[in-house]
């Protein structure tokens, strides 16, 4: 599983793709407020966090290898690309 997380700050958006999104919540001071449950979502999502200030866990597609994708966006970033 790979994941990818796009933040939108004053130099514009950032991808940034940690291995851990617990490690990396913690690293930038960004709350863990609960897991995906919502049965309806695609198994991939299921027990991801959710992040205060983040849309997702939500699909990214897979990588060329096939892998898995599990994206979360700032609400910055989720407004500009929501145009």
């Amino acid at each position: 599983m790979a994941f990818e997380i796009i933040t939108t700050g004053p130099n514009g958006m950032t991808r940034h793709q940690p291995e851990s999104v617990e490690a990396w919540a913690e690293a930038q001071g960004v709350t863990i407020t609960g897991t995906q449950t919502n049965p309806r979502l695609r198994p991939e999502l299921q027990g991801h966090p959710k992040m205060g200030g983040f849309c997702g866990p939500a699909w990214g597609g897979t990588t060329e290898s096939g892998e898995a994708v599990i994206r979360y966006e700032d609400v910055a970033t989720y407004a500009a690309l929501s145009q």
